[in-house]
């Protein structure tokens, strides 16, 4: 919590403390969500599911900033700290409690929209393998442009907490949890419990008190038949649409397996209206721009389209047309860059199911990225949120179409220039996808550059996570598969000894593959002996391979076939005796195979 300053803590809950901070030298404010740990164990489990939250873009799913462990040495406890955005139009508890104590009926318009935008988010968390532990108003928050987001994701290691849960479920605060989430169940079906009741607590604000509708809402959980009787009692007060009467005893079945998952309720008829009153692309019907809206584009600068793509984020055809607009404009430069890889990246992530959005907002982030690091004064664009985001979504939404990859990894490859943007893309769990690629069927050769060039960058960052120590390891047979395939292409050739180098150097090769790596890399260098960033790299990774393992030092020592590695390493050295970096390498190989046997002791 070092890199904020606390502003306000707002009311404790059963799963922790939510705080307003401002983040010290940025400005920006976030609310971070504090979680007591029972011990450090949970606190690990908890941070390594934190990490989850952080890859989730959605319109309406709260942006997560970061993940991270606190110790508080005022009370010797540890916290799990979750940050997050900060929406400042507070959240549809608020709302709830005005319209109750008003006895105004809630507007049905508004429950649609609600409905559409939690339930287009649901359906993407769950496709994305995460699940919310706990649906309820307050954590259903209103932003700016007046979407509904939902926020306050629980880890499941903190979730189960049993002491924290006792908390929960002593006093009125689980009159929205499922039956099965009182026994530590969660799931798809659950979440569609606590939408049903927050349905319910919405459509009542003008006939039920907070204390009547909480007693209706625990009677449901093990009453059937108590559900049709309050729903009896608010068509007799409120016009609301049959669909949507019908709509709630699906949802709020008891007994889970008889309840719909949210990707199942997409057809019915309600949340379908719903899904298309916001433009969601679930419902199959697009937003058309208004009659005359694309004029405000055509004499306008740069600064008018992107005010353009802002008016109208949820349009695909208002998007594509400010990206062409943008495409042609000749000027210097962006005033503000930031601001423009914010709103394409956010372009590319809302329309992920539109190639040709995709591709305009792939060519336009690769140019303003090059303005960026062209000028080297703008560190935060490199490190935005939103871009690393889209870039990662555009690859795991299109593995197979080899423009938007290529691209896409080419400006991941600028990025990686950050120490700061490549742990971000590391983190965003990017690892395994790389070597997906090398491995999938996309045979092209620009992808597998851009590949080995990044596992060459992002080997070198330390990382506890298994899954990335995983995928580096799997990343050895890959890319020694790929020399063997295309040996005699000496750029790419270069470019696979250079991720071979970092990953013998990060101990990523195994006792079974010291010789036949050692033998590819001489192999290669035989091959190549000509190209001085590919002997380096390769006298880089012979050493680190020499240090690791005796077999590697007795295939360099003792000539295979006739052919002796000391003769190519002789024969590099007169190619590149001007060039002082492979000469230092040279040397460094020769030393520790000098040393074997004598200094060393094995």
């Amino acid at each position: 919590m070092d890199r904020y300053q606390v502003l306000e803590e707002w009311g404790a809950g059963a799963f922790g403390v939510t705080c307003l901070v401002e983040e010290i030298g940025g400005g920006r404010r976030f609310a971070v969500k504090k979680v007591e740990c029972a011990d450090e164990r949970e606190g690990n489990l908890a941070l390594e599911e934190g990490k989850s939250l952080l890859e989730l873009r959605h319109p309406s799913v709260c942006a997560y900033k970061e993940c991270f462990l606190a110790w508080d040495s005022k009370i010797s406890s540890l916290f799990c700290c979750l940050v997050m955005d900060y929406c400042d139009r507070g959240n549809l508890a608020g709302i709830v409690q005005v319209s109750r104590e008003r006895k105004t009926i809630t507007d049905e318009k508004m429950i649609q929209r609600f409905l559409g935008h939690v339930m287009s988010a649901l359906v993407y968390i769950h496709s994305k393998n995460v699940t919310h532990r706990n649906i309820k108003p307050s954590n259903i928050l209103l932003n700016n442009d007046d979407v509904f987001v939902i926020s306050d994701f629980l880890p499941e290691a903190l979730a189960t907490d049993y002491t924290k849960m006792n908390i929960r479920v002593d006093a009125e605060r689980n009159m929205f949890l499922s039956p099965e989430s009182l026994r530590f169940v969660y799931g798809e079906r659950s979440v569609v419990w606590s939408v049903g009741c927050v349905l319910l607590d919405l459509m009542s604000t003008s006939i039920y008190s907070e204390a009547e509708i909480t007693a209706a809402l625990l009677r449901i959980r093990t009453d059937a038949s108590a559900l049709h009787g309050i729903l009896q009692t608010i068509r007799d007060h409120v016009e609301y649409s049959e669909d949507l009467y019908q709509l709630l005893p699906e949802m709020l079945k008891i007994q889970p397996a008889e309840r719909p998952r949210p990707a199942d309720l997409v057809p019915h008829p309600y949340i379908r209206k719903c899904l298309t009153v916001i433009g969601s692309p679930l419902a199959g019907v697009k937003k058309k721009l208004p009659p005359g809206a694309a004029c405000d584009l055509t004499d306008g600068g740069v600064e008018d389209a992107l005010a353009f793509m802002k008016r109208y984020t949820d349009y695909e055809d208002a998007q594509l047309l400010a990206l062409r607009h943008l495409a042609g404009d000749t000027g210097d430069g962006f005033l503000d860059a930031g601001e423009a890889i914010r709103l394409v990246s956010q372009a590319v992530v809302t329309h992920r199911d539109s190639v040709s959005v995709q591709r305009e907002g792939g060519r336009m982030l690769h140019r303003l990225l090059s303005q960026v690091l062209e000028r080297g004064d703008n560190e935060a664009c490199l490190t935005s949120r939103d871009l690393i985001f889209s870039l990662v979504d555009t690859v795991r939404t299109f593995p197979e179409d080899p423009e938007l990859v290529s691209v896409t990894l080419r400006m991941m490859t600028m990025l990686s220039v950050s120490e700061v943007a490549a742990g971000m893309l590391v983190t965003a769990g990017f690892l395994p996808d790389l070597v997906r690629l090398l491995e999938g069927p996309l045979e092209d050769r620009e992808t597998w550059m851009s590949c080995c060039a990044l596992l060459w960058s992002w080997s070198m960052i330390v990382t506890e996570n298994q899954t990335d120590e995983e995928s580096l390891q799997q990343a050895v047979p890959v890319i020694s598969t790929l020399i063997q395939k295309h040996g005699s292409d000496g750029e790419l050739v270069e470019s696979a000894c250079a991720a071979l180098w970092t990953l013998c150097l990060k101990g990523h090769v195994t006792e079974e593959q010291v010789e036949p790596i050692t033998l590819l890399l001489l192999e290669s260098l035989r091959t190549h002996k000509e190209r001085p960033l590919l002997s380096k790299n390769v006298c880089l990774a012979l050493t680190s391979l020499a240090l690791k393992s005796e077999l590697s030092v007795y295939r360099l020592l003792v000539p295979t076939a006739g052919k002796s590695a000391l003769s190519v390493i002789k024969e590099v050295y007169r190619l590149h005796a001007e060039d002082p970096d492979v000469v230092e390498n040279i040397c460094l190989l020769l030393s520790e195979l000098a040393h074997y046997g004598t200094e060393r002791s094995y």
